[in-house]
C-alpha cells in the first residue's frame, strides 16, 4: 500500500550562545481510536541560517547539535533497545531527519534537545523542528492526527533557573554550588553536571546550583576582568550588599578548564572586596577544578599555541603563556598563587580542594599544569603522546564517537576512568632540585602546595578528553559520566 507523509506538529524558535531548547513529545493513539494506527514518525530538525554563513566560523559558528532520545531511556538510566540518536553538528541550511518507531502499545514518548553551538558572539540561529506521520495514501482525515500529539517545551531559563534566594524558607542554610565554564565556553558545558547535582539532591532544597552566563562570548577579555564580572554578579545574587546577612551559608566552586582559574581569582576578589569577611560569613566547602591550566599553558600543541601567540584568543591567551618577566611585574598566575595574595588566602579556607586531570587525550591542558606539577604516579601509567597522536586526538574532537550500545556500556560500566586518587599534603611535595633557578611553573605549584592539601584525581578517558571529562554533551561525551559520579560520590554537598 502506498504511503504519504503528513505534518502533525512543528515548532519554530531560535538559540544564541549558551542556549538550549528541550521538547518532550508524546504520541498517544488511544486519544482517538477511530483513526487508522500509525507505526512510525519522521522528525526533521532544520537549521534555518542561510548556507552562506557556514564559513563565518569566528562570528559563530552558526551550528546546532541535536539529540532525540526515548524518554524512558532517560528515566530508567539503563541500556534499552532505543539507543539515543545524536547529531553533533547541523550546519547552516542543513536538516537532520530521523525515523521514530512507535512502540507496540501505540504510545511514543521522546525527548528532543536542540543546542546552540555558537561560541564567539551573541547572534542567534533560527531553527524549525517538524514531526511527520507516515500514513496510508487513501486516508483523508489527516488533520485529526495532530490531536494525538502533546508536548512540553523548556527553554534555557527553565533548565538553569535560579531561585530567588530571599524567598526560600531555608535561606539561612543554603549551600550554593558555583559552576564556571572555560575559554569560549558557556553554561551548556556544565549542563550535565548541573542536572546531575540537582538529581542527586532532588529532595534537598538547600542545594542551589549557580551557573552564570555573564561571560558568554567575553572570555578572551582576560582572567581578571572576567572573574571580577562573575564575582560582582555572584555578590548581587546572594544579597551581599542588600541584606543584613547573605542569603547563603555555604559555597562550593567547580570550574572546568579556564573556569578553574576564573574561580581562583573570584575567590581572591571576594576575599579582598569584602575585607576578608566573605569567607567568615559564608563557609567555603569544596574547590574543584576539571582540566584547568593552573600553571598556565606552556606546552600546548603547535596548532593551539600559534593562534594564542597571534592574539586570536585575546588577553586570556597571552596570560596563559607564562614567560619570565624582564620587569618587576609578575605573571598573573604567579602573583595570585603567592601565599600573601587574596586568592591564596581564600583557597586555604576551603574545607576541600580537588583537581581532576587528564593523563592523556587532552590537547588543551596537559597533565603537568592540570595536576599542579607534582603527582606520585608510576612512569608506565603516564602515556607519552607524539605529534601524530596529538593530531589524531584533535581530529577525534571534530568527529565524536558514534553512540552505539557498546560505547554506552563501556562508558557506564566498563573499566573505570579513575586511575589515581590521592590527597597530597605539603610534606608530600619533594624539595626543589635547583633552589635558585625554579621555572615559573614550579614556583606556582610550590606556592599552592605550601600550606594546603590537594586531592588529585587522575583520569584516563578514551577519545577527546578535555570536554568529555565534564560531559559537555550527555551522550556524545558519555565516557566522562563516571568522572562526574566520582565527584558526586566524594564531595558531599
Amino acid at each position: 500500500m502506498s504511503q504519504k507523509l503528513i505534518k502533525i506538529w512543528y515548532s519554530f524558535s531560535e538559540l544564541s550562545i549558551g542556549e538550549i531548547s528541550r521538547y518532550r513529545i508524546k504520541v498517544d493513539q488511544s486519544i482517538n481510536n477511530s483513526l487508522p494506527p500509525i507505526h512510525n514518525l519522521i522528525i526533521k530538525i532544520t537549521n534555518k541560517t542561510p548556507i552562506i554563513y557556514r564559513g563565518a566560523i569566528l562570528s559563530g559558528p552558526y551550528n546546532l547539535s541535536a539529540s532525540v532520545i526515548s524518554t524512558d531511556y532517560i528515566k530508567q538510566k539503563q541500556i534499552l533497545d532505543s539507543i539515543p540518536n545524536c547529531r553533533p553538528s547541523i550546519s547552516c541550511g542543513e536538516s537532520w531527519k530521523l525515523n521514530l518507531i512507535i512502540p507496540s502499545n501505540c504510545i511514543g514518548d521522546w525527548t528532543i534537545e536542540i543546542i546552540s553551538e555558537i561560541l564567539f558572539s551573541t547572534t542567534k540561529v533560527k531553527y524549525k523542528v517538524s514531526l511527520f506521520a507516515v500514513i496510508p495514501q487513501n486516508i483523508d482525515k489527516i488533520d485529526k492526527y495532530s490531536s494525538l500529539i502533546t508536548h512540553e517545551f523548556y527553554k534555557t531559563i527553565d533548565i538553569f533557573r535560579l531561585p530567588d534566594l530571599s524567598t526560600l524558607d531555608s535561606k539561612s542554610d543554603i549551600h550554593l554550588v558555583v559552576l564556571t565554564h572555560g575559554l569560549n565556553g558557556s553554561i551548556l558545558d556544565e549542563l550535565y553536571l548541573n542536572e546531575a547535582i540537582q538529581e542527586r539532591y532532588s529532595n534537598n532544597n538547600k542545594i542551589v546550583v549557580y551557573a552564570s552566563d555573564v561571560n558568554h562570548s567575553l572570555t578572551e577579555e582576560g582572567i581578571e576582568k572576567c572573574s571580577k564580572r562573575l564575582a560582582e554578579h555572584l555578590l548581587k545574587y546572594i544579597g551581599w550588599n542588600t541584606s543584613h546577612k547573605p542569603f547563603i551559608s555555604k559555597i562550593s566552586m567547580v570550574g572546568h578548564s579556564l573556569g578553574g582559574l576564573f574561580n581562583l581569582f573570584v575567590a581572591g576578589y571576594l576575599q579582598s572586596v569584602t575585607n576578608g569577611t566573605f569567607f567568615e560569613k559564608i563557609e567555603p566547602i569544596h574547590f574543584i577544578t576539571f582540566a584547568s591550566p593552573l600553571l598556565g599553558s606552556t606546552r600546548l600543541a603547535w596548532y593551539i599555541k600559534i593562534p594564542m601567540k597571534l592574539g586570536l584568543l585575546g588577553k586570556t591567551g597571552k596570560e596563559l603563556i607564562l614567560k619570565k618577566c624582564k620587569t618587576d611585574q609578575e605573571p598573573l598566575l604567579l602573583s595570585i598563587s603567592h601565599p600573601t595574595s587574596p586568592s591564596h588566602i581564600a583557597l586555604t579556607k576551603f574545607r576541600n580542594r580537588t583537581l581532576y586531570a587528564n593523563i592523556v587525550n587532552d590537547n588543551l591542558v596537559f597533565l603537568k599544569t592540570s595536576s599542579l606539577y607534582f603527582v606520585d604516579l608510576e612512569e608506565e601509567d603516564i602515556i607519552k603522546i607524539g605529534i601524530i597522536d596529538n593530531i589524531k586526538f584533535f581530529l577525534a574532537s571534530l568527529n565524536p564517537p558514534k553512540i552505539t550500545e557498546d560505547y554506552l556500556i563501556r562508558s557506564f560500566s566498563g573499566i573505570s576512568p579513575i586511575i589515581h586518587d590521592k590527597v597530597y599534603e605539603p610534606e608530600d611535595i619533594p624539595p626543589p632540585q635547583l633552589q635558585n633557578n625554579l621555572s615559573i611553573e614550579e614556583k606556582i605549584a610550590r606556592n599552592w602546595h605550601e600550606d594546603m592539601t590537594w586531592k588529585k584525581v587522575l583520569v584516563r578517558i578514551e577519545g577527546e578528553a578535555h570536554m568529555t571529562m565534564i560531559v559537555r554533551r550527555k551522550w556524545l561525551n558519555a565516557a566522562g559520566i563516571r568522572v562526574i559520579e566520582h565527584l558526586l560520590d566524594n564531595h558531599e554537598l
